[in-house]
């Protein structure tokens, strides 16, 4: 049937529809390299269909609103995104660190990992638009062993209307838990002997 012998709702509808698909279809699945243990020594392909692409968006889109809705739904984007590459690279066990170990198992993930891993998926966010608030940064250390603090690194955000820096560091929780979340000068300041 032609489309304009559509009543003007339904024909409103078939548009919206077909549009929601055609957004659908332009997300072309993405296969990237997840770190894992311990310093890269192991890097799994975990692939995004369209559709895990889509639940990223719509994940990034509940935070639209301010730069603090944002980070909480960056928390989330992590928190989905360790679940889906902990079930496909065997690493879901991954516990919790606050300390070093000199004999880490390979099935850990350590801070080099995880920065690698939540900087890749930041960018992946930035590079699809869907960060409004912020942009992917470089990645942070601190720590020097002489200042009597482990070396620890973390990926980083930039808030664009401030452009401050903000953490987000996924190493110091278990996998899939929400990465701590907090402005670089203060992440800075802390360590100690904990990471």
């Amino acid at each position: 049937m032609p489309l304009k012998r559509v009543p003007g709702t339904l024909a409103a509808l078939l548009v919206l529809a077909w549009a929601g698909h055609a957004a659908a279809e332009s997300l072309a699945q993405v296969k990237i390299r997840y770190c894992h243990g311990y310093g890269c020594k192991m890097r799994s392909p975990v692939i995004f269909s369209s559709g895990d692409l889509l639940a990223l968006k719509r994940i990034l889109d509940g935070g639209k609103a301010s730069p603090a809705a944002e980070r909480a739904a960056i928390s989330r984007a992590d928190q989905w995104y360790e679940r889906k590459a902990g079930a496909a690279t065997g690493t879901s066990k991954d516990g919790a660190k606050d300390t070093y170990e000199l004999f880490t198992p390979l099935s850990e993930i350590d801070c080099v990992d995880e920065t690698v891993n939540t900087t890749t998926l930041l960018e992946l966010l930035d590079r699809h638009g869907w960060l409004r608030h912020h942009k992917a940064g470089r990645p942070a250390n601190r720590g020097f062993l002489i200042d009597g603090r482990y070396p620890h690194n973390t990926a980083t955000i930039i808030e664009k209307a401030s452009g401050r820096r903000w953490v987000v560091d996924s190493w110091v929780r278990a996998n899939a838990e929400p990465p701590d979340i907090k402005p670089l000068d203060v992440w800075k300041r802390e360590g100690g002997r904990r990471g």
